[in-house]
């Protein structure tokens, strides 16, 4: 396991992964608060809103993987194994573009044994 952590690649991928389900949990926690704001001293009703839709927008990758196990009810070691697995999945997206983009940055730089 430790050896498959000293590739770079790997180690964006879980440091991504890591900072998708901190930020889901941190929304998740946001919410809470903000829903339990009595109405009447500020109306918080759109905030929660907006906060809610780029909950899902992050819920989207553990929304599709959940798809894979169909039933009304699943034990809770499953919900967590699921959230875990969807944020490795946006790690690893994550990971990839970033190494698409600096490939494609350093084929793009002139050779420097070429001037």
């Amino acid at each position: 396991m430790i050896e498959l952590l000293d590739r770079p690649l790997v180690r964006v991928a879980a440091f991504w992964a890591l900072i998708h389900f901190v930020a889901l949990g941190l929304i998740s926690g946001l919410i809470f608060v903000l829903a339990h704001i009595p109405p009447k001293a500020v109306n918080l009703d759109s905030l929660i809103l907006a906060v809610h839709w780029v909950y899902d927008l992050f819920y989207t990758p553990i929304a599709l993987v959940r798809w894979l196990w169909p039933g009304e009810s699943s034990p809770w070691v499953l919900n967590v194994l699921l959230r875990v697995l969807g944020s490795g999945l946006v790690g690893a997206a994550a990971a990839g573009l970033l190494e698409a983009a600096n490939r494609g940055a350093r084929s793009a730089r002139p050779d420097k044994d070429r001037i």
